[in-house]
């Protein structure tokens, strides 16, 4: 039977390919150009269930030996049973979680901020400004920005 940390170098790679896609998400996010990024989204996806059903192993593999199936009895067997070099490779995946948790946390934050601009952009062509044009009654624009103004003193 294998054991827990098995398979612990393929979920390192499959870590690493999803930290390669979040930064080639976080570019295209970064541009004003989309394109290529349902590609991406289509390979996080791989890779998240790729990554799924190696933890799920793992989880089994510490289970049948009577370990709790998370990472807290994941390190429990580690300090027990780990070889030196499962320990350093427990220890990077560790680490390329946390950088692919802060690349996806920024993502979010940079696809929440296109959202925003691309409401805003629809409000304005469907004419719901607050008076239903561009233009009020004294011929100054109704659009009300809440940007500093360029140019103008």
């Amino acid at each position: 039977m294998s054991h827990p940390a098995s398979q612990l170098n393929q979920e390192k790679g499959a870590m690493q390919r999803l930290i390669e896609k979040l930064r080639q998400e976080q570019a295209l996010l970064s541009e004003a150009s989309a394109e290529g990024m349902t590609e991406i989204i289509t390979d996080k996806a791989a890779i998240v269930a790729e990554m799924t059903t190696l933890a799920g192993n793992r989880h089994r593999q510490l289970a049948e030996l009577g370990y709790v199936d998370d990472e807290t009895g994941m390190q429990k067997w580690m300090n027990e049973q780990g070889s030196d070099a499962d320990k350093d490779i427990w220890a990077d995946l560790f680490e390329l979680a946390q950088d692919a948790k802060e690349l996806n946390r920024v993502n979010g934050l940079l696809i929440g901020k296109k959202l925003s601009v691309n409401q805003n952009a629809l409000t304005v062509l469907q004419g719901k400004t607050g008076t239903g044009s561009f233009y009020g009654p004294d011929g100054q624009s109704s659009i009300k920005s809440s940007g500093r103004r360029l140019g103008v003193v």
